[in-house]
């Protein structure tokens, strides 16, 4: 299973163990001491609990605090109100072992029954005190991770998620730059694109980054320079599973 270590960093003062605060984001990369073995969790609605792995294979323990957003990514610990319930909210994971959080769905909210929602898991690895070198000014550096969790309805199958990677319909748009390629998801699943390459000539055109594109909607991958006309050229995606892994797609259905 793929394995996520960090996303963002964040800065603090070394505080007590009991006092946790929310921190603006820091956008660098750092190493995390807990490991998260997932780098997305898929939530069937008719399944009573999806549980989450955690490995801590540092030699010194971790701190971890953990809670659920709507998509707000400066939300914190207690400020955030989601119909699911995160167990246990802060943990300690001893070094060379592991810990499970378990996600369990409240039923409490009315969300959509044709198409997937999405929410985000934040974990934050928060490091124990450098005994080391007891500087009361001493900066620590903890670790947040946030991942996708896709709340899938009884109607939607993972086998439908799979299909849904190849009923993607690429187009120009009018409106847009040529640098700009367009596509629409019909499905009722989120797509999650990493990159998109075209080929011509035995070169590749590769789009500036991915994104993830919400069921019924359309989104747009931008280049350095598209062909003038790109209609006979094959259009090679890769999009991410259930299981973060990446399936290359290809492709030549694209219209003006």
């Amino acid at each position: 299973m793929s394995v996520v270590r960090n996303l963002h960093q964040r800065a603090y003062k070394l505080l007590p163990a009991c006092i946790l605060l929310p921190f603006a984001v820091i956008a660098h990369q750092a190493n995390a001491n807990v490991i998260i073995h997932a780098t997305r969790v898929i939530y069937p609605q008719d399944q009573r609990e999806v549980n989450i792995q955690l490995t801590n294979d540092a030699e010194r323990p971790s701190l971890i605090q953990s809670w659920i957003d709507d998509g707000d990514d400066k939300s914190s610990f207690n400020n955030t109100s989601v119909p699911f319930v995160l167990t246990p909210p802060i943990i300690r994971v001893e070094p060379n072992s592991g810990q499970t959080l378990r996600l369990t769905w409240t039923g409490g909210a009315s969300l959509p029954q044709d198409k997937e929602s999405i929410f985000w898991l934040n974990i934050l690895d928060i490091p124990p005190k450098n005994t080391d070198t007891p500087d009361a000014n001493m900066l620590q550096m903890a670790i947040r991770s946030r991942l996708k969790v896709f709340f899938r309805p009884p109607a939607l199958s993972a086998e439908g998620a799979k299909k849904a990677f190849y009923d993607l319909q690429w187009k120009y748009s009018p409106s847009a730059p040529k640098t700009v390629l367009v596509v629409n998801n019909p499905s009722p699943y989120f797509v999650n694109i990493s990159n998109v390459k075209i080929e011509r000539n035995k070169k590749e055109i590769k789009s500036l980054k991915g994104e993830m594109i919400a069921p019924g909607s359309a989104a747009e991958f931008r280049f350095t320079a598209l062909p003038d006309n790109i209609k006979n050229d094959e259009i090679r995606y890769e999009a991410i599973n259930d299981h973060g892994s990446v399936i290359t797609i290809k492709t030549t259905q694209k219209t003006r």
